[in-house]
């Protein structure tokens, strides 16, 4: 009988069959999260010179369902286009795409992580994951060091969030981000409400995700808890949160209450921006933390943004997304990988596609192509400069169950801000 490696070894192998088998078709040939192949509108692989000495390099590229460039809407269709033209443009490499579905088991990560013992053949070249994942595939030795290899211009262009890693070396860059800020609607404020003061002062119905989730608290209280200048690890890098900087957020908290601008029962019974679109839209809020995604895809005409609410003023918000990684360890696919990397990242192409995604891009230039009000367009680039990505997975775990109980606690009445600070910053 068979071990679990070779099968999937077997498995793999006969994927690896299935693509380089589409050849004589007109196309090259997707193969899609179910089992069934699809054509693909980018340009037919070419003859080659000889098995050893291809006239044509074929570069793989992994992405997830959401990014498919097969699929049906305007996003699908600049993405196939764009890659198409690397094609025409590129005439010795074309593109072959695998789309799979972004996580669990059969997802982007899993496959990575089983082709590379079982059947490293079949291996992309580049990889489109969510950034979390990113980085888990970074730690496990799955992706070849990124930052060397980009050109210093791009780097100067990306959000500080884009570049995924460590500090002394890039495993990967954003392509497409989302993250959460206010909206609000402009006839209840005459100022964007940027600090608690102006949340408290306005009276206003203000809603945010408070809600128990899987993982222990949502990003929108971390959020809030960072832009309060609150960390998640001590000096010693062990993970822990801090007393002051908890008990400011949890006296806000508690302040809204008391002045009726927060209702426990509405925000304890949201666990994502989606809820807080809603209420926003029904009226029952007239300020709330939203989701990019909600947001731009939108464009009321009566709602205007505004960064997470801190003590100062001072912007702070979290970033997701999808990232792209590097695979291969062969030195001539990774340059030719990186430029097709930078190819898909140049704002003519970054600009509209992620516009049609409904995510904000991840480079300077292509921002400034958004078709947004001088204010709006100010405001969106401070949220992106202030963005960083999550803590580590296991940082989060270790912080996120205190941090909710202290936000439930004070937000029921069942302890003064201070008292629920210090239990959970006990160790």
């Amino acid at each position: 009988m068979k071990g679990p490696v070779q099968i999937v070894a077997v498995w793999l192998a006969a994927l690896l069959v299935v693509l380089a088998g589409c050849a004589p078709s007109p196309t090259p040939t997707v193969v899609p999260a179910s089992p069934s192949p699809s054509p693909s509108p980018l340009p037919a692989p070419t003859a080659t010179r000889s098995s050893t000495q291809p006239l044509v390099v074929t570069l793989r590229l992994w992405v997830p369902e959401e990014l498919s460039p097969y699929g049906d809407g305007a996003a699908a269709a600049l993405l196939a286009e764009r890659l198409a033209e690397f094609s025409r443009t590129h005439s010795d490499v074309q593109v072959e795409v695998l789309v799979k579905k972004a996580h669990g088991r059969g997802g982007l990560l899993d496959l990575l992580r089983t082709a590379s013992v079982a059947a490293p053949s079949v291996l992309p070249d580049l990889i489109v994951l969510d950034a979390t994942d990113l980085r888990l595939a970074a730690q496990t030795d799955l992706l070849q060091p990124l930052g060397d290899h980009l050109s210093t211009d791009l780097v100067a262009e990306l959000f500080p969030f884009a570049l995924v890693g460590s500090e002394d070396q890039t495993a990967g860059v954003m392509i497409a981000a989302e993250l959460e800020h206010l909206a609000y609607r402009t006839t209840l404020f005459a100022t964007p409400p940027l600090t608690w003061t102006a949340i408290l002062s306005a009276g206003v119905p203000f809603v945010f995700p408070a809600g128990r989730v899987s993982g222990g608290v949502n990003d929108s209280l971390l959020a809030q808890y960072l832009a309060a200048g609150g960390g998640v690890e001590d000096a010693q890098g062990n993970p822990g949160l801090q007393q002051d900087t908890l008990v400011a957020l949890l006296t806000f908290y508690e302040q809204g209450v008391a002045t009726g601008v927060i209702s426990p029962a509405m925000v304890l019974d949201i666990t994502d921006t989606s809820g807080c679109w809603e209420r926003l839209q029904t009226g029952e809020a007239g300020v709330a933390v939203v989701s990019s995604q909600d947001y731009w895809s939108a464009g009321e005409s009566d709602l205007a943004p505004a960064p997470l609410p801190t003590r100062d003023g001072k912007a702070a918000t979290l970033a997701r997304g999808w990232a792209v990684g590097l695979v291969t360890p062969d030195p001539d696919r990774q340059r030719l990988a990186v430029t097709l990397l930078e190819w898909l990242l140049e704002p003519e192409h970054s600009n509209p596609w992620t516009r049609a995604l409904g995510y904000l891009p991840t480079t300077s230039s292509s921002l400034q192509g958004w078709a947004t009000r001088g204010e709006e367009q100010a405001m969106l680039e401070m949220l992106l400069q202030a963005a960083t990505l999550p803590p580590e997975p296991a940082v989060r775990a270790a912080v996120g169950p205190p941090l909710q109980a202290a936000v439930e606690a004070v937000l029921l009445g069942q302890r003064a801000p201070a008292e629920a600070a210090a239990a959970a910053t006990l160790r």
